[in-house]
C-alpha cells in the first residue's frame, strides 16, 4: 500500500470550507437496508418510473462535446495546481479493492492537508453495488457501484441517502460495450442531479479494466467525461482534483442550500435554502438573507433539459412581503425565448387572485456561475416562491372528486384564455394538483378574487353551495405557458408537453388527418343541465345551441390559416389525464384487476395507437377491462368525450362553422361530465375510495426486481419525449 502523500499546491485552495457543507449530523443508530426500504417518499407510487418518468438516454440530449484532454477538464474543475504526485501511480489494470484504497488514501490527504477544521469531514469511498440508496426523491432502485459521501453520513450497512452523496459512480461488468457504459455512468449522474437541487455539477466516474471515465453532469445541459488509461500519469494528478472538488463545490454548488441535520433514518433529509428579500428604508434598497428552513424535495426532472426541483416546506411556511411562502421551485429556463413564469403568473393574478391558479410570493432570476463558460450562456436559473401547495392529481380519492377537478379545471383554462390571452399548454399529471378547500390551499379572502366568469362545479351541483367559488384544482408549472400577445423577438413558441398527456395534434405538430369521407362527421354538442343552462342562457347556450350540425363538402375548407396550438388542444390533454385517473384507479382494498396490455399501450403509445384507443371508445368497443369493474360506469362518459374528440379537426372547418371555436371542446366537456355527476350523484363507485397503489398492466414485473442501473429501457414514450420536461406521475399522498 503506498504512503499517504502530502499535497502541494502552486497557489492556496480558494475555499477552506465546505459551500454546501451542513451542521455535523448526530451519530447514526443502527440500521438495515431491508427496513428502511419499505419508507417511501411524500408522493411515492410505484409505477413512477415504469410509466411515465423514465431515464430514456438520448446521446444529443445527455452527451456533449467530450474533454479534449486532462488539461481540459482539469481547467473545468478549476481547482488549484498540484505538485508532485509521487507513489500513487496505478498499473495497467486495477481490481475495485485496490481503486478504493488509493482513492481513500488521496482523500485522507487532501483532508489532512486542506481542510483540518473540526466541521471538515472525511470524504470516504465506499462499494456499493449492492446497495440502493435511500430518500431519492422519485424513488428510483438506481444503485451506483461506487459511492462517496461524508463518513458518518453512511449507515451501519453502508447505505446512505440520495442527497448526502457526493459522487457516484460505477465499475464497468464484464462483456459491457463502450456506449453501454456511458449510458449506465450518466444514469448515476441523472439520479444524483435530481436528488441534489444545491449542485450545478454532479461528479461522477466509471472504471473498466483499462481505463477511469470522469464524468461531469451539468444541470440544465449535459454530461461531458473523459477516459484515460490506468497508467497515464495525469491519472493522479485528476483524480485528486476530482476528490479535491468534492470537498469544496465551490462554483459547482448553489451556496444557498444547506442540507439540514440528519436526525430520522426513517425520512427524507430536508434543506434549508436561504433567499434573498429586499427592503426599502429612505429610499435606500437593501436585500437581506432569509431562510426557508425544513424544505422537503417533492418532484425533480429533466436534469440535462430545463432542470425542475420543487420542494416544500414541512413547518406552516415562511412569512415572505406579507404572504405565506410554501413551495419553492427552482427551474433552468433559456432567457427570453418568452415571457417566464413569474411574468405570466402577474398576468394571470394582474388585479384580483384567480382560483385555481398557484400564486407566485417570490421571485429571483439568478446567474449560472461564469466557470460554466459557454454552457451558461443563455440560460438562467429562476427561484419562484410559491403560495399554494396540492397533492397530485392521481390521488384524487374518488371518481366525484376527480370529475369535479376535471370540470373546475375546463373552467379555468377557459378563464385563462378568454380574460387572460394566456395558454397553459402542458396540461399534465404533475401540472394539475388536488388542493381539497378544507386543506385551504388557496385564499379564502373571497374579496380578493376574480369570479368574473369563473363558476366552478360545486356552484351546479349543490342547491346552496358554502363557497361556489371555490375549487379542489390548483393548475402549477406555467413554463411552457404562452402569452398570445407577448412574443419576444417575434420567435415562435416552441411546440411542448407532455407525451402522455398531449394533444395528438400537438404531437404531430399539425392538425389531426381530416377522416375518411365515409365516417366524417360532428358530435352533436350535448344538452346542458338545468341549473348550467339557466345560469349561461344568454352566453355560452346561444354561443354553442344543443343540435345537429350536418357537415357538408363545403364545411371543409383545405385554405386554413397555419396550425397552432389553442384552448382545444389543452381541453384535449384533460380528456388524457381524466383517462389516466380512470385506468389506474382501483378501489381500495378490492379485488386487483390489471390493465389489459392492449388499452395501456395505447394509452402510453404514439399518435396512431391513441387515435386507435379514441376510436375504440367512440364506437363503443374498448378493450374489455380498461377500467377496473367497480369503476365500469365510467365508459359510458368517456365514451362520449371520445367522440366529441374524433370528430373532425375544428383547424380544417370554415370559419363560417358554429364548431370551429376553440371553447367547442370545453364546452362539450363541461356539459358532459356536469351531466355525469348529476345522474350517478347516488350511486356507490361515485365516492369509492380508490387503492393507494394504482392498477397494473398486464405485462409489468411485479417480481420486486430493481430498476436497472444502466437506463431504464427507452419506450414509445421515451420516443415522443417532451420538448423540456418530463412529469410527475406520484397517485399517493402521505400528507
Amino acid at each position: 500500500m503506498s504512503t499517504p502523500i502530502k499535497l502541494h499546491l502552486h497557489q492556496p485552495p480558494p475555499s477552506t470550507t465546505m459551500s454546501t457543507e451542513r451542521p455535523i449530523t448526530p451519530a447514526r443508530k443502527q440500521f438495515s437496508h431491508q427496513s428502511s426500504s419499505s419508507k417511501k417518499g411524500p408522493f411515492y407510487a410505484g409505477h413512477k418510473l415504469e410509466r411515465v418518468q423514465h431515464y430514456g438516454y438520448q446521446k444529443e440530449t445527455h452527451q456533449k462535446t467530450d474533454f479534449e484532454n486532462a488539461d481540459n477538464l482539469f481547467e473545468f474543475l478549476g481547482t488549484p495546481t498540484f505538485g508532485e504526485l509521487a507513489d500513487v501511480n496505478f498499473s495497467a489494470t486495477v481490481p475495485r479493492l485496490d481503486f478504493l484504497r488509493k482513492a481513500n488514501s488521496m482523500s485522507k490527504s487532501i483532508k489532512e492537508e486542506y481542510f483540518k477544521e473540526p466541521l471538515n469531514r472525511l470524504v470516504v469511498f465506499k462499494d456499493t453495488e449492492s446497495k440502493v440508496p435511500r430518500g431519492h426523491v422519485t424513488d428510483t432502485e438506481c444503485r451506483p457501484d461506487i459511492t462517496a459521501a461524508f463518513e458518518n453520513d453512511f449507515g451501519g450497512d453502508d447505505t446512505t441517502f440520495w442527497p448526502c452523496i457526493r459522487m457516484a459512480g460505477g465499475w464497468a461488468s464484464e462483456g459491457s460495450t463502450s456506449e453501454n457504459q456511458e449510458t449506465k455512468a450518466i444514469s448515476y449522474l441523472h439520479y444524483l442531479l435530481l436528488a441534489r437541487p444545491d449542485l450545478y455539477v454532479a461528479q461522477g466516474m466509471f472504471a473498466s479494466e483499462d481505463n477511469m471515465m470522469f464524468l461531469v453532469g451539468i444541470g440544465g445541459f449535459a454530461a461531458r467525461h473523459l477516459r484515460i488509461g490506468w497508467n497515464d500519469k495525469k491519472l493522479s494528478m485528476l483524480l485528486y482534483a476530482f476528490i479535491y472538488r468534492i470537498y469544496d463545490p465551490c462554483h459547482f454548488a448553489d451556496s444557498s442550500y444547506k442540507l439540514d441535520p440528519i436526525a430520522d433514518e426513517d425520512n427524507p433529509p430536508t434543506w434549508t435554502i436561504t433567499i434573498g428579500v429586499t427592503s426599502q428604508v429612505g429610499g435606500v434598497i437593501t436585500e437581506r438573507p432569509l431562510p426557508c428552513p425544513n424544505f422537503l424535495p417533492l418532484y425533480a426532472s429533466s436534469p440535462f433539459e430545463t432542470r425542475t426541483h420543487v420542494l416544500t416546506t414541512k413547518g406552516e411556511g415562511v412569512d415572505v412581503y406579507g404572504e405565506k411562502l410554501t413551495v419553492l421551485k427552482d427551474q433552468v429556463c433559456r432567457i427570453r425565448t418568452r415571457l417566464d413564469e413569474h411574468e405570466i403568473l402577474e398576468l394571470v393574478h394582474k388585479s384580483k387572485r384567480v382560483p385555481g391558479v398557484v400564486e407566485a410570493v417570490y421571485h429571483k432570476t439568478i446567474e449560472l456561475p461564469s466557470q460554466l463558460g459557454d454552457l451558461g450562456v443563455g440560460r438562467v436559473k429562476h427561484r419562484h416562491g410559491l403560495r399554494q401547495l396540492g397533492r397530485p392529481f392521481a390521488s384524487i380519492p374518488t371518481v366525484k372528486e376527480m370529475l369535479q377537478v376535471a370540470f373546475d379545471l375546463v373552467e379555468v383554462l377557459r378563464f385563462l384564455k378568454a380574460k387572460r390571452n394566456i395558454l397553459h399548454r402542458d396540461i399534465s399529471v404533475g401540472n394539475v394538483m388536488y388542493a381539497p378547500p378544507s386543506e385551504d390551499k388557496q385564499d379564502p379572502d373571497t374579496s380578493t378574487q376574480d369570479y368574473e366568469v369563473l363558476f366552478f362545479s360545486d356552484f351546479f351541483l349543490s342547491d346552496s353551495p358554502r363557497r361556489p367559488h371555490t375549487t379542489s384544482v390548483l393548475l402549477v408549472d406555467f413554463n411552457h405557458a404562452e402569452h398570445l400577445t407577448s412574443k419576444i423577438d417575434g420567435q415562435r413558441v416552441e411546440r411542448t408537453g407532455t407525451p402522455l398527456f398531449m394533444a395528438r395534434a400537438v404531437e404531430r405538430g399539425g392538425p389531426v388527418d381530416i377522416p375518411n369521407p365515409r365516417i366524417r362527421f360532428l358530435d352533436a354538442i350535448p344538452l346542458a343541465p338545468t341549473k348550467y343552462a339557466t345560469h349561461y342562457r344568454n352566453t355560452r347556450l346561444k354561443k354553442f345551441p344543443a343540435e345537429e350540425l350536418n357537415l357538408s363538402p363545403e364545411a371543409v375548407d383545405s385554405d386554413r390559416p397555419p396550425w397552432r396550438h389553442e384552448l382545444d388542444h389543452d381541453i384535449e390533454s384533460v380528456f388524457w389525464l381524466m383517462l389516466y385517473w380512470a385506468m389506474t384507479a382501483q378501489p381500495k382494498d378490492g379485488t386487483a384487476e390489471q390493465i389489459p396490455r392492449a388499452a395501456w399501450c395505447n394509452l402510453t403509445g404514439e399518435y396512431a395507437d391513441r387515435q386507435s384507443l379514441l376510436r375504440g371508445l367512440t364506437l363503443g368497443e374498448p378493450a374489455e377491462r380498461t377500467f377496473h369493474s367497480a369503476f365500469q360506469p365510467v365508459l359510458d362518459l368517456f365514451q362520449q368525450l371520445a367522440g366529441i374528440l374524433s370528430s373532425i379537426d375544428r383547424h380544417w372547418l370554415h370559419a363560417s362553422e358554429k364548431r370551429n371555436d376553440p371553447e367547442y371542446f370545453a364546452e362539450a366537456f363541461q356539459r358532459l361530465i356536469l351531466q355525469f355527476l348529476l345522474k350517478h350523484d347516488n350511486d356507490s363507485f361515485m365516492t369509492q375510495k380508490i387503492d393507494r397503489n394504482p392498477r397494473e398492466d398486464e405485462k409489468r414485473d411485479t417480481s420486486g426486481k430493481r430498476a436497472s442501473n444502466t437506463a431504464e429501457r427507452s419506450d414509445s414514450q421515451a420516443k415522443r419525449r417532451r420538448t423540456t420536461q418530463e412529469s410527475q406521475t406520484d397517485r399517493n399522498s402521505e400528507n
